[in-house]
Parts: C-alpha cells; sequence; structure tokens
C-alpha cells in the first residue's frame, strides 16, 4: 500500500494566503486562537492520517463489514482500534461547540480534516461522521434536555448515529415514505416502518446508534408537509434492552468495503419508541439541517479522494519508465524516459491538478463562509455569506464528485494497466468515489436543487449575490499590469456573463410555462455554473501567486510552487472552461428529443 500524501502546501496556501482564516482570530467567537493553533491542528490531523488513519484501508478492503449470526453488524478489529485513536484525540469535536466536549475551531479547519480523513480510508468517516452530523440536528432543533442527554455522547464516541429516510419505494421522493409514527400518551411516539441504504446503520464500535427517523403521524397531511422527525436509540437509553430496532440486510457495495450500510426495521414487534425533534410536520426542515451538512461532507469525500489519487498518479509518472521522448520516436537505442515526459500524460495530470486543488479550494471556501457568516457584524454581510453557502452547496457536492470521479479515472489512465490491478490503490479509490455521485440527494437532484431553488428563489436574489461575489473579483483584476493574469480575467468575464444570461432564459422558459425544458437541461446548467465557479477560484489563486512571486524573495522551491498556480490556472482557463460552449449550445437549442423519445 502507498503512503498517504497530503500537500500540506497547497492546504496552507488555501487557508493562509486565499482564505485569509486567519482574520477570523479577530472575533468571536474564534477570538481566542491564532494562526500557528490553526496550522498545529492542520499538521497534526495530517499526521493522523498517514499513520494511523490510512493503515485502515488496506484492512477494511481485506475484511469487510460482516452481518454477524445474532443480526449485528461487526466491524474488523484495525477499526475499532483506529475508532478509539480518533475519538480520544478528539477529532470528531474539532469544529463542535466546546460546552458539549468540541474544540470550538472553525469549520474551515473542521471540514479539511474530514476532507484529509477521507482521503486516507473513504471508509472510516462514516462512523463519526453520522454521529456528528446527526448529533448537529439535535443541536440546532432539540430541545435542552436532547442535546443534553444525546449530543456529547455523540460527539464523542460513546454513540454513533444516523439519517433514516430511504425506503424502497421513496429514495429521493421523500413524501412518499410509510413510515409511522403513533403518539403515547407519556408523549413519546411508536415508531414502525422499514429503511434502506442506513450508512453507518449498526456497528460495534460505539455503545449505542441513535437514528434520525422520518415518519408520517396518522393523520398527517400528504407530501412532504406531513413528515416528521424522530430520536429512535438503537438499545433504550434506561439500559432495558434493544429498542425493537432490527437490522435486516447488510448491503455488498461496490465501493466504501469498511463502511456498513444496511436496512433497518423499526417495531416489528410493535415495541419501538421514539421521542419527536420539534413539532409533527417538521422533518424535512429540521432533517435538512443534517442533509446541507451532509452534501458538504460528500464534497469533502470527493476532494479528498481526488487530492490522493492526483498524488498517487503524479508520483507514478514521475517513476514508470515508459517509451522514449516523442522527438525521438524512431530512434530504437534513445534513452527511455518517466511518462511524465510524455504529452498527454501532462495534460492528463494537469487535468487532475487543476480540479483536484480546485475542488478542495472550493470546499474550504465554502466552509470559511460559513465561518464569516458567524464572526459577520453587519447584517448584510451575514445575508450575503449565507446566500453564497446555499448556492455553493450543490456545487460542491454535484460538481465536486463528478470531478473527483473524473480525476480518479485519469489517475487509473496514467497507471496504465497497473491501475486496473487491486495492488495499486486507484482502483479502490475509483469505487469508493462513485457513491459521491449517487447519495444525499443524485447529483440530479442537486441540479434542480440549484436551479429551481437556489437560483430561482426570492426573483434571484442567491443569484445576484453570486454574481456580485464573481463582479468583485473581476473589477479587482481586470486592469491588472500583469498581462498573464489581464489574460485570464477576460475569459472568467466572459463565461460569468454566460451563465448570467443563461439563467434569466431558462428562468424565463419556467415563466412561459414550460417546466419540463429547463429540468432538462439542470445537469448542464449546474456543470456550466461549477465551471465558472472553479475558473474564479483558480485565477484568483494565479492573482495571488502573481503577487507574490512579484517581490522577487522566493527561494526556488517556494517560486515553483507560486508559478504552479499561475500554470493551473491557464490550462482551466485555456483547456477545460471552453467547454461551457458546448454545454450552453445544448440548452439553447430547443432539441426535446429526449422529451419527445418513445422509449
Amino acid at each position: 500500500m502507498s503512503e498517504y500524501k497530503v500537500d500540506l502546501r497547497d492546504v496552507r496556501f488555501i487557508l493562509k494566503e486565499q482564505l485569509r482564516i486567519q482574520e477570523l482570530t479577530e472575533s468571536a467567537p474564534y477570538e481566542d486562537f491564532t494562526w500557528d493553533d490553526f496550522d498545529m491542528v492542520v499538521n497534526e490531523c495530517a499526521k493522523f492520517a498517514t499513520t494511523v488513519v490510512h493503515p485502515l484501508q488496506e484492512a477494511v478492503e481485506k475484511q469487510h463489514a460482516a452481518l454477524g449470526e445474532n443480526g449485528r453488524v461487526t466491524l474488523p478489529e484495525t477499526f475499532h482500534s483506529v475508532f478509539k485513536k480518533y475519538s480520544r484525540g478528539g477529532w470528531a469535536g474539532v469544529g463542535l461547540s466546546p460546552e458539549l466536549g468540541g474544540q470550538g475551531l472553525p469549520h474551515t479547519i473542521a471540514a479539511l480534516c474530514i476532507d484529509l480523513f477521507i482521503g486516507a480510508c473513504p471508509s472510516f468517516a462514516f462512523v463519526p461522521g453520522l454521529a456528528r452530523a446527526a448529533g448537529r440536528v439535535i443541536e440546532a432543533a432539540g430541545t435542552p434536555e436532547q442535546v443534553k442527554v444525546y449530543c456529547e455522547n455523540m460527539y464523542n464516541g460513546t454513540w454513533g448515529g444516523t439519517m433514516c429516510l430511504t425506503e424502497p419505494q421513496a429514495g429521493s421522493a421523500v413524501g412518499d415514505l410509510r413510515a409511522g409514527a403513533i403518539k403515547q400518551a407519556d408523549g413519546r411516539y411508536k415508531i414502525t416502518g422499514s429503511k434502506i441504504f442506513i450508512s453507518a446503520g449498526d456497528q460495534d464500535v460505539t455503545e449505542n446508534v441513535i437514528h434520525l427517523v422520518l415518519a408520517k403521524t396518522p393523520d398527517a397531511p400528504p407530501g412532504i408537509k406531513g413528515v416528521s422527525l424522530f430520536i429512535v436509540p438503537f438499545a433504550r437509553l434506561d439500559g432495558s434492552g434493544g429498542n425493537d430496532v432490527a437490522v435486516t440486510a447488510l448491503e455488498d457495495k461496490m465501493g466504501l468495503h469498511g463502511s456498513p450500510t444496511t436496512s433497518l426495521s423499526f417495531g416489528d414487534n410493535d415495541d419501538c419508541y421514539g421521542e419527536i425533534i420539534g413539532a409533527e410536520g417538521e422533518g424535512i426542515r429540521h432533517m435538512f439541517l443534517m442533509m446541507n451538512e451532509a452534501r458538504i461532507a460528500v464534497g469533502l469525500q470527493a476532494s479528498g479522494i481526488s487530492n490522493f489519487a492526483y498524488q498517487l498518479a503524479l508520483d507514478y509518472a514521475k517513476e514508470r519508465v515508459q517509451g522514449t521522448d516523442v522527438a525521438s520516436m524512431k530512434d530504437p537505442l534513445a534513452e527511455r524516459v518517466a511518462i511524465i515526459k510524455h504529452p498527454d500524460v501532462r495534460r492528463m495530470l494537469m487535468t487532475m491538478k487543476a480540479y483536484s486543488e480546485g475542488t478542495r479550494a472550493l470546499l474550504l471556501m465554502t466552509a470559511s463562509f460559513v465561518d464569516r457568516q458567524h464572526t459577520a457584524t453587519d447584517d448584510r454581510d451575514r445575508e450575503r455569506y449565507k446566500h453564497l453557502v446555499e448556492i455553493l452547496t450543490p456545487i460542491c457536492k454535484a460538481y465536486g464528485s463528478y470531478r473527483a470521479f473524473d480525476v480518479t479515472d485519469l489517475a487509473i489512465m496514467v497507471h496504465g494497466g497497473y491501475g486496473y490491478i487491486r495492488e495499486y490503490e486507484v482502483e479502490g479509490l475509483l469505487r469508493d468515489v462513485k457513491i459521491a455521485a449517487i447519495y444525499e440527494g443524485t447529483n440530479g437532484i442537486q441540479a434542480l436543487d440549484l436551479l429551481g431553488r437556489k437560483v430561482a428563489r426570492k426573483g434571484g436574489m442567491m443569484l445576484m449575490t453570486f454574481i456580485g461575489w464573481m463582479n468583485e473579483f473581476i473589477a479587482a483584476h481586470k486592469n491588472s499590469e500583469n498581462e498573464q493574469l489581464k489574460a485570464l480575467i477576460g475569459p472568467v468575464e466572459a463565461a460569468k456573463n454566460t451563465l448570467a444570461t443563461v439563467s434569466m432564459e431558462l428562468g424565463q422558459a419556467g415563466m412561459k410555462g414550460d417546466i419540463y425544458y429547463p429540468v432538462l437541461h439542470a445537469s448542464s446548467y449546474l456543470e456550466v455554473f461549477g465551471d465558472v465557479v472553479m475558473a474564479r477560484i483558480l485565477v484568483e489563486q494565479a492573482a495571488i501567486a502573481t503577487e507574490r512571486m512579484s517581490k522577487g524573495d522566493l527561494t526556488p522551491g517556494e517560486q515553483r510552487f507560486y508559478a504552479g498556480k499561475v500554470t493551473s490556472a491557464r490550462f482551466f482557463v485555456n483547456h477545460l472552461l471552453p467547454r461551457i460552449d458546448g454545454l450552453v449550445s445544448s440548452i439553447r437549442s430547443d432539441d426535446r428529443s429526449a422529451l419527445e423519445m418513445d422509449f
């Protein structure tokens, strides 16, 4: 197994130079921290991910999660050991409230830790990650008593947690679920029903598993307005035994073999009880607290895996000797060279570098907007950052997962035949990253969310906030004295203008009653949106690098790093950004063949 590699120089560049997270320490709630504190956590996280978490990947590939004869899921012993070290180290609580056992660090640092841990072993992060996400819902929407009873135990690794939405007949259409909840005289609810595809649905590394279950009460209205959210422990908290929750299946998956994905049955013996979060009918609103956080986490899964895949491909390309330089290809006696000398391999590596580093910056930038929202003293600033987080969330999840699959696929291509062999890790990374485009709302659902909810809501207010954010950057660099940077800004501005125009065109089509055509092109629209965001992020990195290099005081290594940022931006703008022309041409074609086809 290869060593897990993290480009900490790039991480520090994003955190300190691009996002300037040290500015967060100037106000509450982060005034007790310094940049050195953040940097220390980053170093320790990378060390822990490399030395403790990554070795688990080999173990879970050889020994998968298993369903025992007693109906309980077991994980490899190595998983237990890593989980204990992870919990004792406080890694689950990096960005959580100190009042509940957390460290109170910025969301940006917590997001980076998730990125690094998932990259090190994609299967591992689900048990602590789902518990953290479920606990966050209870913390935000539960009663003070519920917060007291559940949250700290879920954050410190004592209890696990899940999100139970999907049923055999109700996946993305959550309003069609059939799970039931009947209120009892003591205020509890009797829960019945079945759920499928439950990540971390059962395991033997925590003392209990706290399920958040969507269900409907008998008189609930149809659709999502009738859905409520319930806390349903696997085992009763009073120690009296099980809570009539049964594992009915453990899925045999394409990837994530160490992550237990289960089917669960509630109330087969009419003895399953839960307590409601909030009021009846508020389930979707509360669950979306977890869904939005989970969608960012999926983006971080994409970032962590794609960045590791890039590092593996880069190392392999430098070491693998094959063929001659293209200029000497007709000379049978010519010196053989490493494949990184071959132009097509360099094209693949540049594509991987741009997308993987850009995706990491996108995810950390979105997390930093959450932090900026918390530290803002002006209501308008808070609203601005909130809009940016909301409109970028489907981009983080969908665009990030699409590009991560592309990057990991290219990593296999760089490895050639060896990339298809399990001895090399890249084929496993491809299997592990594929699910990112499917769960927590498929990427098609993310496209509909972007176009139908985020862009169209309140007269396009979020879109206007986003366009304003783009315009600020463009205006700041449009008249740059650096001709190379100036040449990059023009295409970014043109792409932004195209996005704004096509947004309006799709909106007008919807207003004319043609709802099918905009929906048909929602995924293409998301791709255009993502390319524009990626262009802005990478060209911003080039602008920062250009200014830094202008000082003339860099070491050769630092000069190479900053020059690489400019080169990445050039590659993206000139080779990858132009694809939006084809996407927009498709959107504007008025071709309805997919709608008219008689399948």
